[in-house]
């Protein structure tokens, strides 16, 4: 079956949806090859392709659905499934043509196997993720299974820095997470988010070393930004997803 690409306006079309910091981050080659992952979704509830282009990472990967509350957590917990270590992550929601919010997400993978690290993703991945998805957003499976499986020593408090950071505009607030990496960091992050009823508007993973940097700009589910007295409650469940492990 021949592959189906993106015309030149449904390029443009789909840049335009997205935000101005994804526009400014990625050139003109790798938004057609996000914008052929979003075209190739098509009516199905979910979809994952293994990107050409990796920049020399393991792996990376678009995850194409549509936007709800929780999807970054389980989306995490079906890398954690299927085997794989999120380094670093985008995450990224457009209103398609039709009135859709669409999540067009971005991840750096590896296997979670230490002896495959250095180890190229292989293709089939794509779709062993998809599939698990698939079945955590259709209650197959539950998000729990994930996290009983996720290893990996708990950060000492001391180590670990929760804060809101203010945006010029004052409309959003980024809460930045810095703490040392460890397998299912970003589920345990993003679950504690979907239990505080916050949603992620957009998130950055960045891992350098045994450190990691995560952004995640939130408002509450009515999007109205979070409040100050809310701020405390937020910073104290995500410190807490942490120090468990």
């Amino acid at each position: 079956m021949t592959r189906k690409e993106p015309s030149a306006d449904y390029v443009r079309e789909f840049a335009a949806s997205m935000s101005r910091a994804y526009r400014s981050t990625h050139g003109e080659s790798e938004i057609r090859e996000h914008a052929g992952a979003a075209l190739r979704r098509g009516g199905a509830l979910v979809h994952v392709e293994l990107l050409e282009q990796t920049h020399g990472a393991a792996g990376v990967m678009c995850v194409v659905a549509d936007d709800r509350p929780g999807l970054l957590a389980t989306i995490s917990a079906a890398f954690v499934l299927s085997g794989l270590d999120v380094i670093d992550a985008a995450a990224h929601t457009r209103k398609t043509s039709g009135g859709r919010r669409e999540a067009v997400d971005l991840f750096w993978v590896r296997y979670s196997d230490p002896r495959q690290r250095s180890e190229r993703v292989a293709p089939d991945s794509a779709a062993r993720v998809a599939t698990v998805l698939a079945d955590l957003l259709e209650g197959r499976l539950d998000r729990e299974v994930a996290s009983r499986r996720t290893a990996g020593p708990a950060a000492k408090a001391s180590e670990t820095k929760v804060r809101f950071v203010e945006n010029p505009d004052g409309d959003l607030a980024t809460l930045e997470v810095e703490t040392d990496d460890r397998s299912g960091l970003l589920l345990a992050l993003s679950q504690a988010l979907f239990e505080q009823k916050v949603q992620i508007v957009e998130s950055a993973v960045k891992t350098e070393g045994a450190r990691v940097l995560d952004r995640f700009q939130i408002v509450e589910l009515d999007g109205k930004p979070i409040q100050p007295g809310r701020r405390l409650e937020i910073q104290v469940a995500v410190l807490s997803a942490i120090q468990v492990g």
